[in-house]
């Protein structure tokens, strides 16, 4: 953020946290989960499930909007 360093950011509690690193490919009009990396421990037991499965519905949704070859990040708060 704004090349400040880690530690202040930290401090101010503006640390980003990855949820989930998913690799795609897109064969037509869908897309196919090739890897897939998640963490949903900061959500509640029965939340996490449903977590997943918008997790996977955004990455599909991205996959699906991507040109091939080109990469893409997407940050959601």
């Amino acid at each position: 953020l704004s090349g400040e360093s880690s530690e202040r950011q930290k401090e101010r509690g503006e640390e980003m946290k990855i949820t989930a690193l998913l690799v795609m490919k897109c064969a037509g009009d869908s897309a196919v989960m090739l890897a897939n990396a998640s963490d949903v421990s900061q959500f509640g037991y029965f939340q996490r499930s449903s977590a997943k499965e918008f997790i996977l519905f955004v990455s599909r949704t991205v996959a699906a909007r991507t040109a091939p070859g080109q990469r893409q990040s997407v940050q959601h708060e």
